[in-house]
């Protein structure tokens, strides 16, 4: 075996002469990540940041997304001048975080959750590293109420607002931090990645909150003091009632911003609820039931815990629930055994709503099912739907057909369908529907019965409606590496762009990816049809979001076309931004 051999190989031996023997001593292979850790606003050195790396399986792009490292035992701490080196066990694609106090914890060269995999070969054993961390962005505030005391235990969300891309989708707004207010009324949200956010707040007055306490009884029970039936509406910085008045905070690294509150009560809502009849025993006395009520926010999808100021309940088993906002809420019954039925009520100001499980509802109730070609429960998974909002972002309620339940606002099988078909129950308005869960499935059409349709977007009415999907298997997948005047363009944005982009009876989506540190992007569970490919240097700089703007890069981008299944590779020269 020649030297050249043994330096080659991942691990090699130094032969130590010791009393006339040999003894092997192992140690480290030529692998190894070295670099110096900056700050992205003003290049000075970070001290002591702590490293994380983590192998990344290739083919996989979403491998990239929301970085997290599977072994976070291997932490390696840069020196007092911000340099780091760090050997690592094979060659391969390798993910690296950082951290350090005052900075955002990221991976290398973190674009909008994108970021660039370190790449290793045996001709290019290690890679040496400028590592930018943004200085962390915060915000604080205070929460007073209207008499200019502080409010405490207020809960705060702070939401991301996705860009809104040239296709004109409405992304999901996400849920990055919640926090709550201490005593003083003041909370904190800190180490915010740059980026665009809102801020949701909730809370109850705490003469309210006092006055609940053993609220949960018989219609005879003394009245609630109209005086303490009030609630704080759910509220959006800078305070106002409806997300679509709500400021979007734009933060750099480093930024502190200052967003107080400062909320004012209305009078409570009360929601009056008529169980069904099957909640009624035989003696004629009505079954003992409790009121779930959850509210569903405008933004993101996660709901909101509500607790009602007053429930009373009258010798008929009707219930009356207090405190309410205006706003969008899952009343749940929950009976004796296991039996439950759940219903949406949007509630108005100034109104008392009657909440009957027997009476016609004037939520859209839409019957969903699957082509015959398809069975949405079969071995390897379960096709899951998820409706989004296209005015808000909002996802409603997704619907899994593996899991049912409640939380998925299955409701009563309705006369006439199948035991295969399900029933949810969302408010009228236009969605955009979207499968996941059951690997390599995607949607091919929709048809409908008392509903609109407009390639992926469903618009339903109040009353009964039929969906149809037809779906089908073979998602394709896209590889290829980007270079740039013969060298690999890393960090580059990877646009697929269907070539339908605009055409609003479309299916496909536009995808995303982002170049490693050799060029190379991994598109996987594309949806089959006609794209135009294109990689962009340092592109995450540019409003590649406008239609306009991107034009311009569209006519020096590659067709691609992608059958059911298909595993394409191309290759690509990058353009300059």
């Amino acid at each position: 075996m020649t030297l050249a051999t043994v330096l080659r190989s991942s691990l090699f031996y130094l032969i130590i002469i010791r009393a006339g023997s040999f003894v092997m001593a192992q140690i480290p292979g030529p692998y190894r990540i070295t670099g110096v850790v900056v700050s992205s606003a003003n290049g000075s050195p970070i001290p002591h940041c702590r490293l994380t790396p983590s192998q990344v399986v290739r083919g996989r792009a979403e491998n990239r997304r929301f970085p997290s490292p599977h072994n976070t035992q291997d932490i390696f701490e840069a020196d007092e001048y911000g340099h780091f080196s760090i050997p690592v066990s094979s060659a391969g694609a390798w993910r690296l975080i950082a951290a350090a106090r005052g900075f955002v914890s990221q991976a290398y060269d973190e674009h909008q959750q994108f970021s660039s995999a370190i790449v290793l070969t045996a001709a290019a054993p290690t890679m040496d590293l400028r590592f930018q961390l943004a200085p962390e962005a915060v915000i604080t505030g205070i929460v007073l109420d209207e008499a200019n005391e502080p409010v405490r235990n207020a809960k705060l969300s702070l939401l991301a607002v996705p860009p809104v891309g040239p296709d004109h989708r409405s992304s999901p707004t996400s849920t990055r931090a919640s926090t709550q207010t201490d005593d003083r009324g003041i909370y904190e949200f800190a180490n915010i990645v740059p980026g665009d956010y809102q801020i949701m707040l909730q809370a109850q007055p705490w003469y309210a909150a006092a006055a609940q306490l053993g609220r949960f009884g018989p219609a005879d029970a003394p009245s609630l003091d109209s005086s303490l039936d009030a609630a704080y509406p759910l509220t959006w910085f800078p305070g106002v009632d409806a997300p679509t008045l709500a400021e979007t905070i734009t933060l750099h690294g480093g930024d502190t911003r200052q967003a107080d509150f400062h909320l004012t009560p209305i009078p409570s809502i009360h929601l009056r609820i008529v169980p069904p009849p099957t909640q009624t025993q035989a003696n004629g006395r009505a079954a003992s039931v409790f009121p779930f009520v959850e509210r569903l926010t405008p933004r993101g999808s996660s709901n909101l815990s509500f607790t009602p100021v007053s429930v009373n309940i009258n010798p008929q088993g009707q219930i009356d629930v207090g405190g309410l906002t205006p706003g969008l809420y899952q009343i749940r019954l929950q009976g004796q055994g296991s039996d439950s039925r759940a219903s949406l009520v949007a509630v108005a100001s100034g109104t008392v709503r009657t909440v009957d499980f027997d009476a016609p509802s004037d939520m859209a109730n839409i019957t969903l099912h699957f082509d015959s070609g398809q069975d949405s429960q079969t071995e390897g998974g379960s096709i899951q739907v998820r409706l989004i909002d296209a005015d808000t972002g909002q996802t409603v309620f997704p619907y899994n057909s593996g899991l049912g339940g409640v939380r998925n606002l299955r409701l009563r099988r309705q006369p006439g369908t199948s035991s295969s078909d399900s029933v949810l129950q969302v408010p009228p308005g236009r969605y955009e529907v979207v499968l996941f869960g059951k690997p390599d499935v995607y949607l091919t059409g929709i048809t409908a019965q008392s509903a609109e349709v407009t390639g992926r977007m469903i618009k339903v009415h109040s009353g009964d409606s039929s969906i149809k999907l037809h779906v089908a298997t073979g998602r394709a997948s896209l590889t290829g590496v980007a270079t740039l005047r013969g060298k690999p363009s890393v960090g580059a944005m990877v646009l697929l762009v269907p070539a339908s982009l605009g055409d609003p009876a479309s299916i496909t989506i536009l995808r995303r990816d982002q170049t490693n540190t050799d060029g190379s992007f991994d598109l996987a569970d594309i949806l089959p049809g006609q794209y135009i490919l294109l990689a962009i240097d340092h592109g995450w700089q540019i409003n590649w979001s406008d239609s306009s703007t991107l034009r311009g890069y569209l006519m020096r981008g590659v067709p691609v076309d992608l059958t059911s299944s298909a595993n394409v590779s191309q290759n690509i020269e990058a353009q300059a931004p």
